[in-house]
């Protein structure tokens, strides 16, 4: 399928062994899905009709319990991570969409953002971020709720979080689908 990279306001189609730099946008069309293999090892995989932002925020080096960390802002649609389990005990990695932050230090996970569909359970709520682990562990929150409260979502498990409420408790992974056919 086709997908695109976004650098300094102008659109190029991704080709293989496209080169990634820090702030661009990749988006992909219908029927298309690309892959952004990382220099750690971790691999991004990008659905169909999806678009993210890869950058990475340097911290003062100075201060030595603070490091490089590894961001992820995903727009639309839906993101698998395979993250190399950091060798840096303060290294992060972190998903970020218009309502929820998933942190990871190695996993397995999907982070799916939904707008203009309701969310199950909350039928009033049209946007809103699912989180599947399928290995390790995950934190979820949601810096727009006013109960900031963060859920871990360990393997086998998957959260929502709905608008500006905080990440639902953790259940089995599909029962999400299983629960409201058709929302997906």
């Amino acid at each position: 399928g086709v997908a695109s990279v976004e650098r300094n306001g102008q659109t190029t189609l991704a080709a293989l062994a496209t080169a990634i730099m820090e702030g661009d946008k990749i988006a992909t069309a219908e029927r298309a899905t690309v892959t952004v293999g990382l220099i750690d090892g971790s691999r991004l995989t990008l659905s169909e009709s999806s678009s993210m932002v890869i950058y990475r925020a340097k911290v003062e080096p100075a201060i030595t319990s603070l490091a490089d960390r590894f961001f992820v802002k995903l727009f639309s649609g839906t993101l698998g991570s395979v993250v190399t389990p950091a060798s840096n005990s303060s290294a992060q990695f972190e998903v970020h969409t218009p309502n929820a932050v998933v942190g990871v230090r190695g996993t397995d996970f999907k982070t799916e953002y939904i707008a203009g569909k309701p969310c199950p359970g909350f039928p009033t709520c049209l946007r809103y971020t699912d989180v599947g682990v399928y290995k390790g562990i995950v934190e979820v929150n949601n810096p727009t709720s006013a109960n900031a409260a963060a859920v871990q979502v360990t393997s086998g498990y998957e959260t929502t979080v709905p608008c500006e409420l905080p990440p639902a408790k953790p259940g089995p992974l599909g029962m999400g689908d299983l629960m409201a056919p058709g929302y997906h």
